[in-house]
Parts: structure tokens; sequence; C-alpha cells
């Protein structure tokens, strides 16, 4: 039986435009998937993201601005399993960062970009 998991999927590696900015190296973006496993919502929640029409932009981005694409990379950076009533009710955001994320997790994700920002 499938269970509900939240995953948060680091990209790194990739040239993520910034506006009025200088690019960051990277991205977060959690993503809700349906799975047997931990393992399985990992896999599922990869393939979500390289199929999305972002990630092929910051893929192309990426070649564009750096020459190539081999030390870009998605992986897991953390996993939960969701009740049924967080799963229904609570808010998620899919963007990269950059779209809309609020509250605290847009506090700790800011700093992130700031981190980034200084390699």
């Amino acid at each position: 039986m499938s269970r509900r998991f939240q995953v948060t999927l680091h990209g790194t590696g990739f040239s993520v435009p910034v506006e009025g900015e200088k690019p960051i190296r990277g991205f977060f973006t959690i993503r809700r998937v349906l799975a047997d496993s931990p393992e399985d919502a990992e896999r599922k929640a990869v393939a979500t993201v390289e199929q999305e029409e972002k990630y092929h932009a910051l893929v192309r981005t990426t070649e564009r601005e750096l020459g190539n694409r081999d030390g870009c990379s998605v992986c897991l950076e953390s996993i939960g399993q969701l009740s049924w009533f967080r799963w229904h009710f609570s808010r998620h955001s899919s963007s990269f960062i950059g779209g809309a994320i609020g509250g605290f997790l847009g506090g700790v994700l800011g700093l992130v970009i700031n981190s980034l920002r200084r390699r």
C-alpha cells in the first residue's frame, strides 16, 4: 500500500538566475509523492523534477553559462512520511528556489541562497 511522502531535493551545480543578482549555484525544491518506501519516494520525486520544463530550462542555462552540465545533480536532502491530514490540508510549494516560498522555510532558504552566493 502506498504511503504519502514529502521529499526535499537539493540540486547542485546548476546556474540558477536570480532577478537583479548574480546567479546562484544550486536549488532546493519540495515534492510530495505516493510511494511504497522512502527509496521509491526519492526515485519518484527526482523523476518528477527531471520531467519539468523549469528543470530543463535550468539545464540549458547552466550549459550556456558554464559550457557544460557535468557538475549538475539532484539528490535527496530530506524525506518524511505525511499523515492523511497533512497531505490534504497543509500548504507546500513545489517551486524551485526563487519561487513563492514563505514562512520559516523561506527564511531558512534565504540563508542558504546567501551562502551559495558567497561561494
